[in-house]
């Protein structure tokens, strides 16, 4: 980015994949560089690699308000050596959460409006739209569609594999955006990478909990073994009310635990085959 945001990289090489994964700092608030951001925002076309990263997604977005604890910078990246790949990153997320409808009609959405009003200084209403960033993400492919070939399969990935211990070799953990839906709960989107000697397995996991109202959790796992040419992605929704969830409070604060006392909502198993 022209802004020159810092970004920590790490960089490891598998097999013919190369992983690279970026962390950086919140997303600024405003403008990062106003004299070269605003001629683009007079002319047309728009070259958006000179925008700042705020610009970029003020562009890219019809969301009325971004999350709280938005990562712009951090991404996970997996390419090929023959250049195509997939990728992991906010922006991309965030253009599928619903910019228009306020699906979740409850209580704490007012307030939730009411404190952005109040931090914005803005007096116009806010448009409705989906306050809890809910996405449906799956990862951007890139490198052509004709490279890819996703279908619907019924190989599942070998958890029973996964289970046995085994050796780490590279592993990643990053946060996309956080947002604490103003004091009633949370909404979080991370990505977590761990490379063993003969596969990797990716989690991009999307965490919401509405306090007092429910909790939703949208996984999506993508394994690889060495010597295939495909990919193995998994995508699963579950949600619940919390009053019909028999847990305990300090358990709807831990995805990893709470997942299997919840409902599946949908699933989906795809092969994508390279």
């Amino acid at each position: 980015m022209s802004d020159k945001v810092a970004v920590d990289k790490a960089t490891f090489n598998f097999g013919q994949w190369t992983v690279q994964a970026n962390k950086s700092h919140i997303l600024q608030s405003r403008c990062t560089q106003p004299l070269q951001c605003n001629v683009q925002n007079e002319g047309t076309p728009v070259d958006k690699s000179v925008l700042c990263d705020f610009c970029l997604y003020e562009k890219e977005l019809e969301l009325p308000q971004l999350p709280e604890m938005l990562f712009a910078s951090n991404s996970l990246k997996l390419e090929h050596d023959n250049g195509f790949g997939i990728e992991f990153n906010a922006l991309d997320a965030l253009k599928l959460v619903d910019s228009k409808n306020d699906v979740m009609k409850v209580a704490v959405a007012e307030a939730w409006q009411e404190s952005r009003v109040e931090d914005c200084k803005i007096k116009d209403v806010v448009k409705p739209f989906d306050w809890t960033y809910t996405t449906r993400y799956k990862g951007t492919l890139f490198g052509g569609t004709e490279i890819f070939k996703v279908t619907p399969t019924e190989e599942r990935i070998n958890v029973e594999k996964l289970k046995v211990k085994s050796k780490i070799l590279f592993y990643q953990d990053i946060i996309l955006f956080e947002d604490e839906l103003a004091d009633n709960g949370t909404a979080q989107l991370s990505v977590k990478m761990r490379i063993m000697p003969d596969s990797f397995l990716i989690l991009l996991r999307f965490f919401l909990r509405v306090d007092n109202v429910l909790v939703r959790i949208i996984d999506t796992r993508i394994f690889h073994e060495i010597g295939k040419n495909y990919l193995l992605r998994e995508h699963t929704a579950k949600e619940n009310k919390i009053k019909d969830l028999q847990v305990s409070i300090a358990l709807l604060n831990t995805p990893a635990d709470l997942w299997d006392h919840l409902s599946t909502v949908s699933y989906e198993n795809e092969k994508i085959e390279f």
